[in-house]
């Protein structure tokens, strides 16, 4: 039976969001450099911008939006590996739908739809599964 959702979720998720704002800010500045400065395939800074946000996303959420007990290098870590994974796949192949569909479209602007499906997917599976409990 799937977990009803509380009013400590709600800030969990607000916090998760704040989280999420800085994370993307890394993201897209990352992936910009990358894409203005440096001509870099689309996908390959799709990767790297999404990197370093992830590491910044596992400190920052793992500390202070589900104050896990857990070690820093734990089951815990490996889950949220898989989590965003999973969830840099979707920006991927959601990158590459945008891209054909709206073909000539910005780099910079393709992102942020991309970021607005992740964000909810990364919220559910780290809560329900990563830092569960």
């Amino acid at each position: 039976m799937p977990e009803k959702f509380t009013s400590d979720d709600l800030k969990k998720f607000i916090k998760f969001g704040i989280t999420g704002g800085i994370n993307t800010v890394i993201d897209f500045v990352v992936y910009t450099v990358l894409i203005t400065l440096f001509s870099v395939n689309l996908y390959a800074a799709q990767v790297v911008g999404y990197a370093c946000g992830t590491l910044n996303s596992y400190i920052v959420n793992r500390s202070w939006t589900f104050r896990s007990k857990s070690k820093f290098f734990s089951r815990e870590l490996i889950k949220f590996i898989v989590v965003n994974l999973i969830t840099l796949a979707i920006s991927l192949v959601a990158m590459y739908f945008l891209q054909q569909w709206f073909m000539g479209i910005n780099k910079i602007v393709l992102k942020l739809p991309v970021v607005a499906v992740t964000i909810v997917v990364n919220f559910v599976l780290s809560k329900l599964w990563v830092f569960r409990g």
